[in-house]
Formats: C-alpha cells, structure tokens, sequence
C-alpha cells in the first residue's frame, strides 16, 4: 500500500482508459440501475431512518462495486484512474478514524462516530455554501464563531472584491482569498477563540486562490483546512487533485467536498446513497482527506432536507459508520431562509438524523444557497442542541420525531419562506439576535422539548462526554 497516491494517480490520468465525459455519465447511470437492483435497495417515505443494518452493509458493497467498476473520471485528460479492490480496501483501513481540529484550548478532537452512539457531534458552522456580502461577512463569521457550542468555523463566498466580481484566475481571485482569509482569522480572535480550526476559503475557485490563502501569521495555518471538491459524479480534475499535493506538503488539513445530486445521475435515493458511499471512497484515495462533507443535494430544489435527502443522508451515514472508519459530517441544505420557524425544523429533522446515523453536523445553506447573507450563529446553536438532545436514541424513535418535523415544513417545500437576511434578524452593534430571531428559536425549541428531545440539557451531557475523552 502506498501512503502517497499522487505519482500514481497522476500516472493512472495519463494512461488509464479514455472515454468521452457523456458515455462515462450514461455508463455510470446504468450501472448505479444495476446494482439497486442487484443489492435490494429500496426507499420507504415513512422510514426515512430505516432501522436495517443488513440494508446498510448492501448499500456499502453496492457502493464499493461502482467505485471498482467506474472509477475516477478525470476531466483534464478523459481518462478513468481505476484501483483494484485490494487497494481501496486498503486505503480504507489507513484513513483516519479521528483528527484534531485547531490549537490549543480551541482544539476539538473530531472522531469516527457509531450508528446510535453516544460519541459527540462537533458542530461546524459558517455560511454552507451561501453567499454573503462584502459588507456582513465578518460579523457574520463572528456570530458563528462566537457560539460556545460551535466547534469549527466555515466560510461563506463573497462574490466581489471593493466591489468588483471577482474573476477566478485573476488577481482579485487572490486579493479577494487573503482577504477572506484574514477576516476569518479576525472573527475566531475577536470571538475568544484564536485556535479554532478554519475549514475553508470558499471564494477562490482554482488551486491558486486556495494557495494564496495560507498566510499563518494572519490568515490560513497548517490546522486549518481547505476544500478539494468532488465534480458530479466521481470525476475531479488536475486543479482538484493540485491542491492535495500543496495542502499535504503544508501538512494543511484536506477536506473532501462532494454533492451527488438526487436526481441526476444516480437517480433516486437509493442510487444516490450508493453514488455517496462511492465518493467517499474517492475522497480516501484520491485526496486523503482528513474528513468528509456530506453535501448531496436535490437536483431541482438544491436542498436536502426534502424526504429524499433525509433518506440518503441517514442510510450513507449508518453505511460508513458500520463498514469503514471515515469522519464523515452531514452538509445540511434548507429551502427554507433566515427569521422562519419552518427553517429551525428542517434543521432539526436533519439534525437528528445526522446525530443518530454516526455523523457529524455541519451547516446551515440556508434557501439553498440562493440569498446573500443567509446565516447567523443562532441556527448553528440551535442544530447543535438538537444532535446533542438525540444522543442516546434509537433509530426508530428517531424516525418518528424527523417525520413529526417533516410535517411542519414539507408542504412549503416548493414556496418556501425565504425570510429575512442577518442585518435585520441580529443587532450588528452587539451582535446578538434580535428578540424576533430569538422568540422564533424559542418557539421551536419548546415544541421539540414537548415532543421528547432534553434541549435544554442535552448538550450538557454531551459537552460533558466529550471534555472526558480530549
């Protein structure tokens, strides 16, 4: 077994087989058909956290076998990087099973979580794939930064530079990364926390903006990490696959982004949840990630708190859970905005299942990353109370609270409310929620302590739990 894929990676790009993008697409689509088939794997609406580990373990060999068979697609030379079994076996078996996030007294050890196990979830917060503004964005970051709760800080995409678009593969493209850079790094001091763990820069789009935002003294460190993202389905690309080679000699922690699509490629949720597990497996070998971000999303809506979504998300975490010993954190996407009950319970639903199904948390993409300015700390408090209340359930209960909050939003789905953008839902001066914001949270909060969920001590005990164990 190799401890460094790249050479042969590289060397696989330039003389594994080559196939055009389109019949790679229509050939994986066919054999993700097949293996549904061949492994059983079905989609009950009223089990949306199936109890099954038999289920689970098919969906892994399902998962496994499209890896094997398909590949790694890569765009920049149309070939296929394939692996034998025995390596990705392999590989599997030397990830990690827990990374420490951070420095210092802000340093969170992030470890392998069990299918209804009592392991904590770390919460990671930011603007999920949302757009902010040049204006906001700092405060925005604070507010998250600055929940007790939150573990790790993530990063919004701010789309001008003094105004301007920025242009990747342009200097703004790096004006605009060490700025965001920078203003992350200002947001973890002024909340408290100089060592929090940065998981991201997501403005830049090519390796040169990612690159530019190492800058320890003031902005990305070696315990930070940047994305390397996964292009639908199973392909990357040599700009993906550079950014491994520089955040590995930077001793920079890799995060594996990927965002299979229900509804594309894989089809429904059953070959969704296989195209999941495979990419998994490609975040292993290809880019050696410290963790994974579970971001699938639905093709028409780009949410995936929907029924489909919840599905994959609760059958792709107990499946990595029970077969392999990934860190693996659920990419919550709402349809829902800022200031609405209707968002806090489709957070809550995903919460749940995320905590009970052997992931971490991570969110909130607010309107599914359709408004600028869609976050605030609040949302981050309040989905890691729920993960932290859910400890200690069982899957079937689980079921039964995530359809009770699935009735409270799943007929706005196609209109939802897009509610209120950061300004007007936080006072920017002291930077705490306007009692608005608050009495909505609150509201939500009351009627899932009614339905079972401890939250107002779950995270205690939790918090608890894990002080023991660092």
């Amino acid at each position: 077994m190799q401890s460094n894929w790249l050479p042969e990676i590289v060397k696989r790009s330039e003389e594994g087989p080559f196939i055009k993008e389109s019949e790679y697409d229509l050939t994986l689509a066919k054999t993700v058909m097949k293996l549904v088939a061949e492994y059983d794997l079905s989609y009950d609406p009223q089990i949306l956290v199936p109890s099954d580990d038999d289920l689970a373990d098919r969906l892994y060999q399902a998962g496994f076998d499209l890896f094997i068979e398909m590949g790694v697609y890569n765009q920049s030379t149309q070939r296929c990087i394939l692996f034998t079994r025995e390596e990705v076996e392999a590989a599997v078996s030397a990830a990690p099973n827990a990374v420490v996030l951070g420095t210092g007294k802000d340093a969170v050890i992030e470890r392998h979580r069990e299918v209804e196990g009592m392991e904590s979830c770390c919460m990671h917060s930011g603007p999920t794939g949302t757009p902010t503004s040049e204006a906001y964005h700092g405060l925005i970051l604070q507010s998250c930064a600055q929940e007790p709760l939150v573990d790790c800080l993530g990063h919004g995409s701010v789309a001008t530079y003094m105004g301007n678009m920025v242009i990747p593969g342009t200097p703004l493209e790096i004006l605009a990364a060490q700025r965001d850079a920078v203003q992350a790094r200002e947001a973890i001091r002024k909340a408290g926390r100089p060592g929090m763990h940065i998981e991201d820069m997501a403005v830049p789009l090519t390796c040169a903006g990612k690159i530019a935002t190492f800058m320890p003294d003031k902005g990305m460190r070696p315990s930070d990490g940047l994305l390397v993202s996964q292009i639908p389905e199973l392909k990357t690309d040599y700009d993906q696959l550079s950014r491994v080679a520089y955040l590995q000699s930077m001793d920079m922690h890799i995060v594996d982004l990927m965002t299979p699509l229900i509804g594309g490629l894989g089809g429904g949720a059953p070959g969704t949840a296989i195209v999941t597990v495979a990419s998994h497996l490609l975040g292993v070998i290809c880019y050696a990630v410290s963790y994974h971000f579970m971001g699938h999303m639905s093709l028409q809506w780009s949410h995936n708190t929907g029924p489909l979504g919840l599905w994959v998300q609760a059958m792709a975490g107990q499946t990595l859970a029970r077969n392999t010993p990934l860190v693996s954190i659920n990419d919550l996407y709402t349809r829902s905005g800022l200031g609405t009950p209707e968002l806090f319970w489709e957070v809550a639903a995903g919460a749940m299942i995320g905590a009970v199904c052997g992931l971490h948390q991570h969110g909130i993409g607010a309107t599914g990353g359709s408004e600028t300015d869609h976050t605030s700390g609040l949302e981050a408090r309040f989905q890691a109370e729920v993960a932290h209340a859910t400890l200690g359930k069982k899957r079937d209960e689980v079921n039964q609270l995530v359809l009770a909050c699935l009735e409270k939003y799943q007929d706005q789905l196609a209109e939802p409310d897009l509610g209120k953008p950061f300004p007007e839902l936080y006072n920017l001066e002291t930077l705490e929620p306007t009692q608005e914001w608050l009495d909505i949270y609150n509201q939500v909060k009351g009627e899932l302590s009614d339905l079972g969920l401890d939250m107002d001590g779950g995270w205690k005990k939790a918090l608890k739990r894990k002080k023991s164990t660092i």
